[in-house]
């Protein structure tokens, strides 16, 4: 299955959208790069900080994205904490992020085979979960899943807010061309992602655009932010990873070769 010369519309921020262009070039798709959020720093970075000043007092670090693990190494570099403590156990929500956070060495030593929070969860249990103290460094918007899971098994969470997906600048030809011609398929990895697109776009050619296309998304979260805009979700993944969304991709329009533009 392929999407065999699919104009597929890649919305991840400038720095990511390679991964996810790749993919679709892998299966026969062209990429459509129009970036609609930019990964920035937290607004007030003191929380983060004071959780990576007393780094040793956790017994476990969860980073549920990649994006959570740079930011994180990131701020610690700059504060002066480059060494990981020995003490401190880091887990990874997938595959995708242990390898960031291994090429930033931080040592993985669990990683959930459902890369979701209630996934991450489920891994966690066997190695006990009552009277331990959790880190989570996550976006701004993270989800509250995890956190709740791990409170209501007798765990401490502290959520911290490691980065924002703040607003692309605007590409104007690219703009131009999706709105006169929109892609066979929109994709959109996060809920900012999405509301973004409204902003660079403009509610009315934004909403054009998206009735004569398909959208794909990762997770439920995102699911449900493109459905209050009350827009069709017409594939999510299984596994919610890039490589899971294009081959879903794949499969739908193999199920429906004549799908898009509407």
């Amino acid at each position: 299955m392929t999407l065999s010369g699919k104009r597929v519309l890649v919305t991840r921020s400038a720095e990511q959208a390679g991964e996810l262009a790749a993919l679709v070039r892998g299966a026969g798709g062209v990429p459509v790069l129009f970036p609609t959020i930019r990964l920035v720093p937290p607004e007030d970075p003191g929380p983060l900080d004071r959780e990576i000043g007393r780094l040793a007092s956790f017994d476990w670090v969860l980073f549920t994205s990649a994006n959570a693990a740079r930011f994180f190494r990131e701020r610690a570099a700059r504060l002066g904490n480059p060494s990981w403590p020995a003490g401190v156990r880091a887990a990874s929500v997938g595959p995708g992020t242990a390898r960031v956070l291994e090429f930033l060495g931080i040592p993985v030593r669990l990683t959930s085979e459902t890369h979701t929070g209630e996934g991450l969860f489920e891994a966690l249990k066997p190695h006990g979960v009552a009277g331990k103290r959790f880190l989570l460094p996550r976006a701004e918007e993270g989800r509250e899943t995890l956190p709740e899971l791990l409170a209501k098994d007798g765990g401490e969470v502290v959520a911290v807010v490691a980065y924002r997906n703040g607003l692309a600048e605007r590409d104007d030809a690219t703009a131009e061309e999706i709105v006169a011609r929109p892609p066979d398929l929109c994709t959109f990895a996060s809920p900012s992602a999405f509301r973004n697109l409204f902003a660079l776009l403009g509610e009315e050619k934004a909403r054009e655009m998206l009735r004569r296309s398909r959208i794909a998304v990762i997770g439920e979260v995102t699911r449900r932010a493109v459905e209050r805009r009350e827009f069709r979700v017409d594939i999510v993944p299984e596994t919610y990873t890039l490589k899971g969304m294009v081959d879903a991709a794949a499969a739908y329009f193999a199920r429906h070769p004549a799908a898009a533009p509407r």
